[in-house]
């Protein structure tokens, strides 16, 4: 919870109080009328001027990103504003996971071809290249165009795609959607074409579900950092499972991260989780 308390202060806190300024604190509420509410979108709001170009918030902390991954020290970082130390333990469970899904990825390889959809500027490129160095990276970041645009300036070794047909009958070696796929109203076509997209690994990383409750949408403000309000989803866990296992795509395992999204007048809480998952063998 980095923008209400901080873990210094809530460690020393009892946990029901912890609980309640989260909620309080929020930037996700229940919207009930579903994607039919007025729509935000992942177009900033306002940029800010920095070295004579337009920076998005992802771009200014892209110097913080690569300090910390600087080095022997540890891998708890993070791309999003406002979480710039090392250690942060939620961070280093994201991390690690993906280095368990890279590592099973490139074995026996000398090489990957890896498409990051949704994938910001990049970060997860970053990521693979610390936690692999050998591993050689044919790396595909598909995004909207405001940021494939800063991607191209700062990631150079990144090929940034602003349309999804320009990737039709590719097929990679490791697919990673990371908090994205939930951002889609149509999420089951999405998976389509991720699933379509995958010859060895689909990564669904940091995914919010639920698991009793029918899938519903959520508002999540993010004016403090400059963009707009979205809608999410928080998915049913086992219509996500089902909907995966219809398109020929097979559990390899499931993850759990420490991110508590808490979203006011929910009918149920969500949890954060990852899935791993390959094409089902004939």
């Amino acid at each position: 919870m980095d923008g209400a308390l901080g873990y210094g202060i809530s460690s020393l806190l009892p946990r029901v109080v912890v609980d309640i300024a989260r909620q309080v604190s929020s930037e996700f509420r229940y919207e009930p009328r579903g994607w039919a509410a007025p729509l935000g979108n992942r177009v900033p709001r306002k940029a800010s001027k920095g070295g004579g170009k337009t920076m998005m918030p992802q771009e200014k902390k892209w110097p913080v990103i690569i300090e910390n991954l600087k080095g022997s020290g540890p891998l708890g970082i993070s791309h999003l504003t406002g979480r710039n130390r090392r250690d942060n333990l939620a961070d280093h469970n994201t991390m690690m996971s993906y280095g368990y899904v890279l590592g099973l990825a490139a074995r026996n390889r000398e090489s990957l071809r890896i498409l990051d959809w949704g994938g910001g500027l990049g970060h997860y490129y970053l990521y693979s290249k610390v936690l692999i160095p050998e591993l050689a990276l044919d790396y595909h970041c598909y995004e909207q165009p405001w940021l494939c645009q800063a991607g191209l300036r700062i990631v150079p070794h990144v090929q940034f795609h602003q349309g999804a047909d320009i990737l039709v009958g590719t097929r990679f070696d490791l697919v990673i959607s990371s908090s994205s796929l939930h951002y889609f109203q149509d999420w089951r076509k999405v998976a389509r074409v991720l699933a379509a997209r995958t010859s060895g690994l689909l990564y669904i990383a940091r995914l919010m579900t639920v698991d009793n409750v029918p899938s519903f949408v959520v508002r999540q403000s993010l004016r403090r950092l400059g963009y707009t309000d979205i809608l999410s989803w928080f998915l049913k866990r086992e219509e996500m499972l089902e909907c995966f296992d219809q398109l020929g795509m097979e559990l390899v395992r499931e993850f759990i991260y420490d991110e508590d999204w808490r979203v006011k007048r929910a009918p149920e809480k969500g949890k954060c989780r990852g899935f791993l998952f390959r094409p089902k063998t004939s």
